[in-house]
């Protein structure tokens, strides 16, 4: 257990990066392959078309999220846009306790208090694609005006966070990207012993 009290035999692969990315479809088919328990963070905000609640957030109330933060049940809490993300303390234990190897999907903010409580367990894999690119797969995909204009107002602030991490990919192929990534990660897990 490190000072916080989580068992951290394992490695807590933080995957952050740019809005629009491919984080998450990078994080999810990797962690599938090689078996890592997600731990999804809460939210406040409106889902977004094919968001899957339960898989890429927990959407909840504004009421259910503060009541929750009061009674200290959140790992790490911060509010982007007037909207509140989370990581609960019993997903996380849960998470860690049952598989060790564990993967989450969240931005800087949170990805700092991995590091911050981990230390050397928590492996930071920043993914990014340029503004250009961003920009040019949101509107092949018909994503609303006021969701592009809040990736592309973020942009510049998200992507300085790279210098901070461990690794940085940029992802301009995806298939190439998730091989590197997930050779990355395989270098950070523990190989069994016979």
């Amino acid at each position: 257990m490190d000072m916080n009290g989580y068992e951290t035999n394992g490695t807590v692969f933080v995957f952050t990066g740019t809005s629009g990315s491919g984080r998450k479809t990078i994080a999810h088919q990797i962690s599938k392959e090689l078996g890592l328990a997600s731990v999804v963070s809460c939210t406040t905000r409106t889902p977004r078309p094919k968001e899957v609640n339960g898989k890429d957030y927990t959407f909840i109330s504004r009421k259910a999220f503060i009541d929750a933060d009061i009674a200290g049940e959140f790992f790490q809490t911060v509010e982007i846009d007037g909207n509140f993300y989370g990581i609960r303390k019993a997903d996380l234990e849960e998470a860690l306790r049952q598989n060790g190897q564990i993967y989450v999907i969240v931005n800087r903010y949170a990805a700092n208090r991995f590091k911050y409580v981990f230390g050397e367990r928590a492996v930071r894999l920043f993914i990014y694609v340029n503004k250009q690119t961003i920009l040019e797969r949101m509107l092949a995909r018909n994503t609303p005006t006021d969701v592009i204009d809040h990736y592309m107002n973020h942009y510049i602030e998200e992507v300085s966070y790279r210098k901070d991490c461990e690794h940085v990919f940029e992802n301009m192929d995806l298939h190439e990207t998730i091989n590197k990534v997930k050779m990355t990660m395989l270098a950070h897990m523990p190989t069994p012993t016979s």
